[in-house]
C-alpha cells in the first residue's frame, strides 16, 4: 500500500521558489557579467538548471512510503531507503527540522534494528500505522498518535 507524504507550505514554499527562480533567470536574466565558466546561457547551464528542476520534481511527486511484503519502501526522488517491518521497535511523533524523506515538518520517527532511526511523514497517519501494526503487531506507538486517532 502507497502512502504519499505530507506536504508542508514551507517545504511547499521553498521548491517551488526555487523552481520559480530558475525559470525566472532565463525569463529575465539578462547578459552575464564578469569572466564565468559556465553561464545559465551556455548548453551546460541549460543541461544543469534542467536537472535541477527535474530533481526538485522529482522529489516533490514521488516522495512517499510503500508497505509491501513485509518492508517499509521509503522514496524520495532518487533516495530509496528498505526497512524490515519486523526490526521496528517503535514509532513517535517529532516536529524535527532534520533533514530527512519527507515534505513536512510534522513526522514519525520510525526506530528499528539495534540503533538505527529515519523520519518519515506520511499523509494518512492513522491508516500508516494501522497498516505497519497489523504486519508487526509488536511496535510501540507512542500514546500521542494514539490519542489522535480517537
Amino acid at each position: 500500500m502507497y502512502f504519499p507524504s505530507k506536504r508542508n507550505i514551507y517545504y511547499s514554499m521553498i521548491i517551488w521558489g526555487l523552481i520559480l527562480f530558475i525559470f525566472f533567470i532565463y525569463l529575465f536574466g539578462g547578459r552575464p557579467i564578469g569572466f564565468q565558466i559556465i553561464t545559465y546561457r551556455d548548453p551546460l547551464g541549460y543541461v544543469m538548471s534542467g536537472g535541477m528542476v527535474g530533481l526538485l520534481l522529482w522529489i516533490w511527486f514521488r516522495t512517499g512510503y510503500t508497505v509491501k511484503d513485509g518492508h517499509l519502501f521509503i522514496h524520495s526522488g532518487p533516495l530509496r531507503k528498505r526497512i524490515n517491518i519486523e526490526d521496528i521497535k517503535k514509532i513517535k511523533p517529532t516536529k524535527s527540522p532534520m533533514s530527512a524523506p519527507a515534505l513536512s515538518f510534522r513526522k514519525l520517527e520510525i526506530l528499528y534494528g539495534k540503533f538505527m532511526f529515519t523520519l518519515i511523514s506520511p499523509k494518512d497517519e492513522q491508516k500508516f500505522l494501522q497498516v505497519l501494526e497489523k504486519e508487526n503487531p509488536h511496535i510501540k506507538i507512542d500514546p500521542r498518535l494514539l490519542q489522535e486517532k480517537n
